[in-house]
């Protein structure tokens, strides 16, 4: 057995309290997770874990164990980092957890450019409904929108994430065109069900926020298929602008009630506290502060 995967494994139960925790966060099976352990505590003859049937606890003796895992295991990864810095390779596998609403679309041809620039980095790409709790998952890195709610993680703000109110000219022909938000109220909609949970869109009326209830013809929680219904005619949808920017540009789309625009939500990069920040993290922060910059 390699003892310091044995380590590493060790360490992830500790901290996600479970086998299945530290599988899902190390990619490997229970059965691999619980063989690790159990070689490990034969070579130090010395029982680490006590095991129930709902939570795995560290003995004694694992208690002071972990701690002293976690400092080898950070030592050897700075040394790894330092190396791959020095060389300009960063390398390893970076799990990355992102919103669904933007992941299909922009998160997405992020990590690919980011693929095609670092070939010696695997990725776990986790795109979730809910946000996630990336200490406790085990993730090296979260993409999130709107306003930061955990101060134990490091932010690094990368752009500004805007949503517009669209429609196509044969829809705005048909039912004419809103020129204040409370005009919406003859339209039928395409909501985003991810930020408008209760079918009310935020305006700034006068300069002070103000919301209008809409009636949805369809709700969707993805960002290219709110596109792809409201160029069909269907409604009108609040899309996300890098979706959209080119059917607007071309006359495929039309932006509506621009001055009233209320929805410019800041895009954060996350990522744990840390005595160093591995190279393959901070490859991935750095590329997402320029990618996103294209937006």
């Amino acid at each position: 057995m390699d003892t310091l995967i044995g380590m590493r494994v060790f360490a992830n139960v500790v901290e996600a309290g479970s086998f299945s925790g530290a599988a899902r966060r190390l990619g490997i099976s229970n059965a691999l997770a619980s063989k690790y352990i159990a070689q490990l505590e034969d070579r130090i003859d010395a029982r680490l874990l006590n095991r129930t049937t709902r939570k795995v606890n560290p003995t004694e003796v694992g208690r002071a164990y972990y701690q002293r895992c976690v400092d080898i295991i950070e030592r050897i990864d700075e040394l790894e980092d330092a190396i791959q810095l020095q060389t300009g390779t960063p390398r390893g596998h970076l799990r990355i957890a992102g919103p669904r609403i933007m992941g299909e679309e922009v998160l997405a041809d992020c990590v690919n450019d980011f693929l095609a620039r670092h070939e010696q980095i695997t990725v776990d790409l986790a795109l979730e409904e809910r946000r996630v709790d990336i200490v406790a998952e085990g993730f090296d890195v979260a993409v999130r929108i709107g306003a930061l709610e955990d101060s134990s993680l490091i932010a690094r703000r990368v752009a500004s994430y805007r949503y517009v109110l669209c429609a196509s000219p044969d829809y705005l022909k048909k039912t004419g065109r809103p020129e204040h938000p409370s005009h919406l109220a003859g339209h039928i909609c395409i909501v985003n069900a991810a930020i408008s949970p209760t079918n009310r869109w935020e305006f700034l009326v006068d300069g002070k926020p103000t919301s209008i209830t809409v009636k949805p013809r369809a709700r969707v929680n993805a960002a290219r298929p709110i596109r792809n219904m409201v160029a069909a005619g269907h409604g009108i949808g609040l899309c996300l602008l890098p979706t959209v920017e080119d059917d607007i540009a071309h006359g495929r789309l039309v932006r509506l009630l621009k001055d009233f625009e209320a929805y410019d939500r800041g895009v954060y990069v996350v990522y744990p506290h840390s005595r160093h920040l591995a190279a393959k993290v901070r490859a991935f922060v750095d590329h997402a502060a320029t990618w996103f910059k294209r937006l």
